[in-house]
């Protein structure tokens, strides 16, 4: 009876394991999806970028997998996004092994092709575009690094807002530990705290956690795995993975005889090493502070950058400390970066490279005149003219005596807003200004006036402004005006 009892227990256990590819296979980390075959589901008609998808196709075959165009017999594996559809219903039943992209990209990373192991590697259980949790504005304390980011990702499949700040609007906290400013607040607050386990549990089809936010369940914290979803949620999900995938002789015969050449080849070559700003001398000649040119680059490859840097260095210039002090920005093109859009307000001059190339040729740095960045298709799509932007600008900062409050959750995020808000004259309040500040700054002309700009996340924190009729601006108010130079009110208002 204790034998069969131990046999049982290995059974057991033997069910509850899960394989990857056949232990008693060793693949190279560089063909790790020998041997699946991938279908697609969802991600196609959800794609507009198609680019994508072809990018996808391309690293699974560079990595030993295959592509099919549809579900077929010799499948292993179903990308898909959504537990809905057809396709999903038919790999099920056939014992498919159906996961996400964000699964692909894990395994991408390890080099392996391991079980799926985190809520976000499997399908959610609804429709591509539900939205179960459409009511909510979700954030979260104490995760860190991919987990965080695993979490805001999870809130947005399930229809969520979500906030990297916590404000009495918000309907529910994610936590790690039940500690923390964010947590005391949630509680003085009333907010609901809860693990990550119930976002999982949604994602996943138990819907009934949305009612069920006190259960003992979702208030257990300090959890070993939070991101692991419950099994009884995936159990079918996960029967394609109790059996190793195993690769034919053939496949694994195709891969070794290349692989030596490859080593063969490598072992000849040193690895190239990558050139870095502090590797770069500091510049040998000296010119007057006046005559020294304090230069910034955007839009370059690294290896571009460093060799233009070598050349700054030998004609005396040097790399800018930061915006603020910048004389000179050399770009290609006109690029909507930090750089750019802080330069723009900054710099004396705004150059192509080969301003830098003519200098190194002369042994002097020349007129920029000649070098003036022109970009006939960002001017005909933004409507403006780069010279005259930078000609307003150097006549008065745009944003001189202006005071801006801009919502936390705004995209790009507030540091970058800030420093290109400062960089054209402006200020950026730190504390939200109440109805009748606004109102005291409108009517008292001898007062800066407070622009308002904010993003569709937040609006639960404009909710009086829009009731009162103030005017709040969403991002490109301050981008493209300080791209044009322009004070636009009407275009960028939210309505």
């Amino acid at each position: 009876q204790q034998q069969q009892q131990q046999q049982l227990s290995q059974q057991m256990q033997q069910s509850h394991q899960l394989y990857g590819h056949d232990p008693g296979i060793e693949l190279p980390e560089e063909c790790f999806l020998l041997g699946c075959v991938f279908a697609i589901a969802d991600y196609p008609e959800q794609m507009a970028d198609k680019q994508l998808l072809a990018t996808w196709k391309r690293i699974i075959q560079a990595h030993g997998g295959t592509v099919d165009p549809t579900l077929t017999s010799r499948c292993t594996h179903l990308l898909c996004e959504s537990q809905v559809s057809s396709m999903y219903a038919q790999a099920l039943r056939e014992r498919k092994r159906c996961i996400t992209a964000h699964w692909l990209n894990t395994v991408l990373k390890k080099k392996k092709m391991v079980p799926p192991h985190r809520a976000l590697h499997f399908p959610v259980a609804f429709p591509p575009g539900g939205k179960p949790c459409s009511q909510h504005i979700i954030s979260v304390t104490g995760f860190t690094d991919s987990d965080r980011d695993d979490l805001k990702l999870m809130a947005y499949l399930a229809g969520s807002k979500y906030t990297g700040y916590l404000c009495r609007s918000n309907t529910v906290l994610i936590c790690k530990e039940p500690n923390g400013l964010k947590y005391e607040k949630a509680k003085e607050w009333r907010i609901p705290c809860v693990n990550a386990q119930w976002l999982c549990d949604i994602l996943l089809g138990n819907f009934e956690a949305l009612r069920q936010m006190q259960h003992n369940r979702y208030t257990v914290f300090n959890l070993q795995e939070p991101l692991t979803p419950s099994q009884h949620l995936i159990s079918s999900l996960l029967d394609g993975w109790r059996v190793p995938l195993k690769v034919s002789s053939e496949l694994l015969l195709g891969i070794r005889l290349p692989l030596k050449q490859k080593q063969n080849e490598s072992s000849l070559q040193p690895p190239p090493k990558r050139a870095r700003i502090e590797d770069i001398p500091p510049p040998t000649k000296k010119l007057a502070p006046d005559l020294t040119p304090l230069v910034l680059f955007t839009g370059f490859e690294p290896s571009q950058t460093q060799h233009y840097i070598k050349k700054l260095y030998f004609l005396g210039g040097e790399v800018a400390e930061s915006a603020q002090k910048c004389t000179h920005l050399v770009a290609s093109k006109v690029t909507r970066t930090v750089k750019f859009l802080t330069a723009i307000s900054i710099a004396k001059h705004i150059v192509t490279p080969e301003w830098l190339d003519e200098s190194f040729k002369c042994q002097k740095f020349i007129d920029e005149q000649n070098f003036v960045l022109r970009d006939a298709e960002a001017e005909v799509l933004f409507c403006f003219s780069l010279e005259e932007s930078l000609k307003k600008a150097h006549v008065a900062p745009l944003f001189k005596g202006k005071y801006f409050y801009i919502t936390p959750g705004i995209c790009p995020s507030l540091s970058t807003m800030k420093a290109i808000v400062e960089c054209a004259g402006g200020k950026v309040l730190s504390k939200q200004p109440s109805f009748r500040k606004l109102m005291e700054h409108k009517q008292n002309k001898s007062l800066s006036e407070i622009i308002l700009i904010s993003c569709e996340n937040d609006f639960h924190l404009c909710r009086e402004y829009f009731i009162r009729g103030i005017d709040v601006h969403n991002a490109e108010f301050v981008l493209t005006g300080v791209l044009t130079q322009t004070l636009d009110y009407e275009s960028y208002k939210f309505t």
